[in-house]
């Protein structure tokens, strides 16, 4: 076969796929700095153009889905002078995303085995790649959507159970709080803090034993909002009778914040107190920046609460002058 008839067959060739998909979809690219020529496809999924002979094929779960997307994938083929006599077209993927679906390697490399498979030499090979194609996406958006749903409903009955456990416990802490008739201590509230979407709420109180220390965390989580936190960080001093400092922390999911947090109760002597930081988490990692968020909001209320004076600071300050 000539370079020639190569030539004439490129060129029906591209006529025929800009009469089936439309020009919109099929366009000749001129931008192209290749020495022979290119074009760029637009697979939409929601827009197929179906020969009558598939539609008989497809099954009406199928054709929903194909109505439902809006899904596009992109690719720029290249017509060597060798196509289609002995050589296929070329491709790039454009694509990073055919909606939500990820184009990784494996979609990739599925799609290079059996680009290879449909070639066969001297015969056209574009409408075949597309007609694979279309058929390999919907199934692979259908997987993925899938387990999506499948993955979401996962979560739902996840923060179900959530609920469910959160009333259980609001219920028993109220049973609780009448059959024993104990006051709780009051409950400070500070100001709420916002660092890159994650919102930190420092909470203090006044405590003398461990069964206020355990009453002031139950009334805190009968707060939904406060219950559904992403980590109720938890430092305590409390001097006993025998001047014995009784003191312990909770991380509740961040790892080493509630050991940060008692060793500032520490560095600034506060003693007969419970501090509690809330933190929501927005989405952004922050590292070792978060740690700092606590301590502030901590430091803020234990300031504003008359447990930070100019002497606790002179010892801290002492203290941190012996370690150098």
């Amino acid at each position: 076969m000539t370079t020639n008839e190569n030539q004439e067959l490129q060129q029906e060739e591209f006529v025929a796929l800009s009469s089936i998909f439309g020009e919109e979809a099929f366009q000749l690219d001129t931008f192209s700095s290749e020495p022979y020529l290119a074009y760029t496809f637009k697979l939409s999924l929601e827009n197929n153009v179906i020969l009558p002979e598939e539609k008989s094929n497809i099954t009406e779960q199928d054709r929903n889905f194909i109505n439902k997307s809006s899904r596009e994938f992109t690719l720029r083929f290249h017509f060597p002078p060798e196509y289609p006599s002995s050589e296929p077209p070329s491709y790039e993927i454009k694509s990073l995303y055919c909606g939500t679906l990820k184009i990784d390697q494996s979609i990739k490399d599925d799609i290079e085995k059996n680009f290879k498979r449909l070639f066969i030499p001297g015969e056209v090979v574009i409408f075949s790649w597309i007609e694979w194609l279309q058929d390999f996406m919907i199934n692979k958006l259908k997987i993925y959507e899938n387990e999506d749903a499948t993955l979401k409903n996962m979560i739902q009955s996840e923060h179900q159970i959530i609920e469910i456990v959160h009333f259980a416990n609001v219920a028993n802490t109220e049973e609780q709080l009448n059959e024993e008739k104990i006051e709780c201590p009051q409950i400070t509230h500070g100001d709420q803090f916002e660092h890159k979407k994650s919102i930190f709420v420092a909470h203090l109180a006044s405590v003398y034993n461990l069964q206020q220390v355990k009453l002031v965390r139950s009334t805190l989580l009968l707060d939904k909002k406060i219950a559904k936190a992403s980590h109720n960080i938890m430092a305590y001093r409390i001097v006993q009778e025998n001047g014995i400092i009784l003191q312990d922390n909770d991380d509740d999911g961040e790892t080493a914040a509630g050991g940060r947090l008692l060793h500032l109760l520490q560095l600034v002597d506060a003693k007969n107190v419970i501090v509690i930081v809330s933190r929501w988490f927005g989405g952004i990692l922050l590292g070792p920046e978060r740690f700092k968020d606590i301590q502030n909001c901590a430091r803020d209320l234990l300031e504003k609460c008359g447990y930070i004076t100019n002497s606790n600071e002179q010892k801290s300050s002492g203290r941190n002058k012996k370690k150098r």
